[in-house]
């Protein structure tokens, strides 16, 4: 088999389940691991899979998109994630959320009479929760990732560090049962970790097509995911490596 049918085989196989392992793939194959590990290598350079320990998964999506481009993208999916995110919170819990549009649908959705404290580094989740009655709203200054939407940088992370969450809602580039949440933009990716540590639980809210994708930094382990929010239709076998790590799935 020819280097480029290999490697179409290995990108379909990507699309249609999320990862692959060279070991299996090289049996499939016929031919050795070092050879898939090249194949995925040059995929991995061309931008079509990240690779992880023993194989690899697709690459998280929208990577180039701006917030206001990703606005646009997936919108009534993540009202419904967002309705079924808010039934997590009770009266008089603490509450980190960073950036996303999928955050921004969860701050939108939050029900008016529920009395919450919130800190944020996102603009929109900001915005979203200025006119809230019930929230007692904390907005974390620093620098302003305009693409992003969100502050980033030594002061983020100084305000960050003196503050505590009951849960924390954390954006996710991309999702994997391997590797855990990741991001794109190593500043982002920093305050994120920040407020996965400074928080008693953390819940991830995220559309099928990040499901099983990689970005480069990483944020936070799988295992330390307490809530998985996810549409009804995602795929059964990628949910129970998260549930087998300790994961709660909640369908919108």
């Amino acid at each position: 088999m020819l280097t480029d049918q290999r490697q179409q085989i290995i990108r379909d196989r990507l699309a249609a389940e999320g990862r692959v392992l060279a070991g299996e793939l090289a049996s499939h194959f016929g031919v050795s691991e070092d050879t898939v590990r090249r194949d995925l290598r040059e995929l991995a350079k061309a931008g079509k899979c990240r690779r992880v320990y023993g194989g690899a998964v697709a690459s998280a999506p929208l990577a180039a998109a701006t917030v206001s481009q990703r606005s646009g993208h997936a919108v009534e999916e993540k009202m419904r994630l967002a309705s079924a995110a808010v039934r997590l919170l009770s009266a008089g819990q603490s509450l980190f959320i960073d950036g996303g549009t999928t955050n921004a649908a969860i701050a939108r959705a939050i029900p008016r009479e529920l009395e919450l404290t919130i800190a944020t580094n996102s603009l929109d989740v900001a915005s979203a929760l200025s006119d809230h009655p019930s929230v007692a709203l904390i907005v974390l200054g620093g620098r302003l990732v305009r693409d992003l939407g969100t502050c980033v940088g030594a002061d983020t992370l100084a305000a960050v560090s003196q503050l505590g969450a009951d849960l924390c809602f954390l954006g996710s580039c991309g999702l994997d049962a391997a590797r855990g949440v990741t991001a794109f933009d190593s500043a982002e990716a920093e305050v994120k970790r920040a407020m996965a540590r400074n928080s008693a639980g953390l819940v991830i809210a995220v559309t099928n097509d990040k499901l099983a994708t990689a970005a480069p930094y990483r944020v936070a382990k799988p295992e330390a995911i307490r809530h998985l929010v996810v549409e009804k239709t995602a795929p059964a076998a990628i949910l129970a490596d998260f549930e087998r790590q300790g994961a709660e799935i909640h369908f919108a």
